[in-house]
């Protein structure tokens, strides 16, 4: 008999063992009102499943032992639960189920466990393993487009970590992406019953520098004279200010009803104001002045360089 047979006479054999088992279990204690009842819609479930796994229904059998487990999950209805996904080609999930079931059903008898591990190795039989060690760190793996838990491992070095699965055998897509990096993407093939490795480290996104463009049409004597004719125009202001200042100290000075008449500190303040005027008077003279040679003439500008080739345009000066 083939491992696939043996697995199906199993499976007939649980369906009616297990059909009587999990009632020890939803009778084990005293549940509340609404436990009870999702209890009783477990053992339902169960046994529909039971008699589907019979007439070798299994679509319908996982979807009745799936609706048993969501209402009630004891690990007694994993085992028919992983015999249906594994004839509904899920030998992902019926590994994880049987696994689960091994370990955590205390009360499963030498037949139940020994049908389960003879299930668990027709499951792994099904399987391969895909192992992906990746850097940087923070990079992102997905496989056939699902995303896959990273984990930092001793053997995947100080810089990167490792995504692993159980996959069926075949080619797949794995695709690794992080920000700042390019993304990876490529095809591995994996064998059953054997495990393929992959290493794959991003590189950085090389971004260019590239200079800021200057002004268009905007030389350096064109910014030289604006910034002298706006230094002219804060030199007039201030001189304004000053001088207006200077001119009301000097009437406060002279006022007899004033009381600051014939106040030295008045003076002395009037004559500092005073000169401030006349210093940014004369700055503004010179830096508009200079602002104006800049902007409005062409003094100071380069003249055009002239070549070898002028005396050709001039053949009357070779003559003399």
């Amino acid at each position: 008999m083939t491992s696939r047979g043996r697995v199906l006479v199993a499976t007939i054999v649980l369906g009616m063992a297990l059909a009587v088992a999990p009632r020890a279990a939803y009778a084990q204690d005293k549940p509340s009102p609404a436990e009870a009842e999702a209890r009783e819609r477990s053992r339902a479930a169960f046994r529909k499943g039971v008699a589907q796994l019979r007439a070798q229904d299994w679509t319908a059998a996982r979807a009745s032992f799936e609706t048993a487990w969501s209402l009630f999950p004891h690990p007694s209805i994993l085992l028919n639960l992983a015999i249906a996904r594994l004839h509904t080609d899920d030998p992902v999930r019926a590994e994880q189920d049987l696994v689960r079931f091994l370990s955590e059903d205390g009360g499963a008898s030498p037949d139940e466990l020994a049908s389960a591990r003879e299930a668990l190795a027709e499951a792994r039989s099904r399987l391969g393993s895909l192992r992906v060690i990746v850097s940087p760190p923070i990079a992102r793996v997905a496989v056939d487009g699902t995303a896959v838990e990273t984990v930092r491992r001793a053997d995947a070095g100080t810089g990167g970590v490792v995504a692993e699965m159980r996959i069926k055998p075949g080619r797949h897509a794995v695709s690794v992406e992080a920000e700042g990096f390019v993304a990876d993407r490529r095809n591995v093939d994996v064998a059953a019953k054997a495990e393929a490795a992959v290493t794959v480290t991003l590189a950085a996104v090389s971004v260019p520098v590239v200079p800021p463009p200057e002004p268009a049409g905007v030389s350096a004597r064109s910014i030289v004279g604006w910034s002298l004719a706006g230094l002219s125009g804060a030199a007039l202001v201030t001189g304004g200010v000053t001088a207006l200042r200077a001119k009301s100290l000097s009437s406060d000075y002279g006022d007899p009803q004033s009381s600051r008449y014939q106040d030295p500190d008045a003076r002395s303040t009037g004559i500092t104001f005073r000169t401030a005027a006349d210093v940014a008077l004369g700055v503004a003279i010179v830096s508009g002045a200079a602002a104006i040679l800049l902007l409005v003439t062409d003094l100071g500008k380069d003249a055009p360089a002239t070549t070898s080739g002028t005396w050709r345009t001039h053949p009357r000066m070779l003559t003399w």
